[in-house]
């Protein structure tokens, strides 16, 4: 969740920690270096790696007390279907400040299971074979595959 980034004549702890959507004191920290120091143009340092936004998918934030069923339930989502999309067992545990996936409003999305058909996953997720290939960059049917359909 890191990368390397070469320093650029004119940077400043503060327009790098800008530039990666990072604080001043997190870079300091991650370099082992003084919040004051100057760059030196040509050095490498470590920033966080930028993380694009998932256009289908949202981090939740797992709370005291919450529980896959009730999640699912509050999202309108199968509990089954949100366990294989989080890569966990009906017997697993989750816990506060875990992150889970959900989807974002107006995504739906399924994780294929063995012998599924294309019909299955049409009529689960109410949408055309057309759509979800063009959605989809490839539908193999192939088990715990994910395809989503975003209305």
């Amino acid at each position: 969740m890191y990368s390397i980034y070469q320093v650029q004549s004119g940077d400043t702890l503060a327009s790098v920690a800008s530039k990666f959507g990072s604080s001043i004191s997190d870079l300091s920290r991650l370099n082992g270096i003084m919040v004051g120091s100057i760059l030196v143009p040509g050095e490498y340092i470590v920033v966080p790696k930028r993380q694009m936004e998932n256009p289908y998918f949202v981090n939740y934030v797992v709370k005291k007390g919450d529980n896959i069923y009730d999640i699912a339930k509050k999202s309108n989502i199968n509990p089954g279907q949100l366990l294989r999309l989080n890569g966990l067992n009906e017997t697993d545990i989750i816990y506060p400040d875990q992150i889970i996936l959900l989807p974002r409003s107006g995504v739906s999305f399924y994780v294929t299971e063995n012998d599924d058909t294309l019909n299955n996953v049409t009529n689960t997720l109410k949408a055309s074979a057309d759509e979800l290939a063009r959605q989809n960059k490839t539908i193999y049917l192939m088990n715990d595959q994910l395809i989503v359909y975003k209305k």
